[in-house]
């Protein structure tokens, strides 16, 4: 008897220490936005309390890099992915090389175009996107010109995140006019330098400066700053609702922001990710639409805490 007891209780112990420690690999696009930058800490601390063993791969921006270190993660022994991709066609061919591998894999943030249905979990960018120029329109009922900052081409944020705005737009009638349309590539130096330039080009000033993430926006602030230009002369919005962003919708520079509740993101990702691989349960996904952003209501964003006072 006390070796069947014995038995049962090494079967026990062997089986805990199996279902932890699962070499899960997060796979960024670029570790050099401030947006990437949270989900990293968000999963690192995430793998932590719950007992896995993460490694976080930075893309750098680059799409062959990210599929060389998928496809180098498959060979040596990861036992599950969450993938944000560079770009939703380029790394798609890595993403089935793991589903081919029957290996469970998930997006983040950014979907992909891939031979099966991927699940993935984020905010709805169309649907952000959407929401955005409905604010911008919403403030300006009878028209105005806007100056349209995009985001990186080829990534699926960008894509459904810009359709959504071009969308909205276009259903509010030609009295709504992109003047300038150019992609900054999600960065603040790239906002700051189109702005700069942008505006001493045109014959009037535009009501609207609309960015598709906060860090363009935060940047073609410092450009309306250097040339003068007081806090709600030009509307900015933005997306993604960073700390910065969240700071300078509090004092009034930024109009709106669009919260994506990225560690709500992430947690529920990793969560499904490893029920997965311990017990088999299906992995759903989780698709919502942001929240917007204002004074009004700035409390309610996720990384308010973040943002200062």
């Amino acid at each position: 008897m006390k070796k069947l007891l014995l038995a049962a209780l090494i079967a026990l112990t062997s089986g805990a220490a199996v279902a932890e420690n699962e070499q899960i690999v997060f796979s960024t696009p670029n570790l050099a936005t401030p947006f990437e930058v949270s989900m990293q800490r968000t999963a690192v601390k995430t793998a932590k309390e719950m007992g896995i063993n993460l490694q976080v791969l930075d893309g750098q921006g680059s799409s062959p890099k990210q599929v060389a270190d998928l496809e180098n993660s498959i060979t040596r022994g990861a036992q599950g992915f969450i993938v944000s991709p560079n770009d939703v066609n380029a790394v798609s061919g890595a993403v089935d090389e793991i589903q081919d591998a029957n290996l469970p894999v998930v997006t983040l943030d950014r979907s992909v175009n891939s031979q099966k249905k991927v699940p993935h979990f984020g905010a709805n960018n169309y649907k952000g996107g959407q929401a955005i120029a409905d604010f911008v329109k919403a403030k300006f009922p009878d028209g105005a010109d806007i100056v349209l900052l995009t985001g990186q081409p080829g990534s699926s944020s960008n894509i459904e995140r810009t359709k959504g705005i071009r969308d909205s737009l276009k259903a509010g009638g030609e009295k709504y006019h992109i003047v300038a349309d150019q992609t900054g590539n999600w960065l603040r130096s790239e906002g700051m330098r189109i702005v700069e330039s942008v505006l001493p080009s045109l014959p009037k000033r535009p009501q609207v400066i609309l960015s598709a993430n906060d860090d363009m926006a935060l940047g073609a602030i410092e450009a309306l700053q250097g040339q003068g230009v007081k806090p709600g002369d030009v509307m900015v919005t933005g997306f993604d609702a960073v700390p910065e962003a969240l700071a300078r919708v509090r004092d009034g520079w930024m109009a709106v922001t669009a919260d994506q509740r990225p560690g709500y993101a992430v947690k529920t990702a990793m969560s499904q990710l490893v029920d997965n691989i311990r017990t088999k349960k299906a992995i759903t996904g989780a698709d919502y639409a942001p929240t917007l952003i204002t004074q009004a209501n700035l409390q309610q964003a996720e990384r308010i805490g973040e943002a200062g006072k």
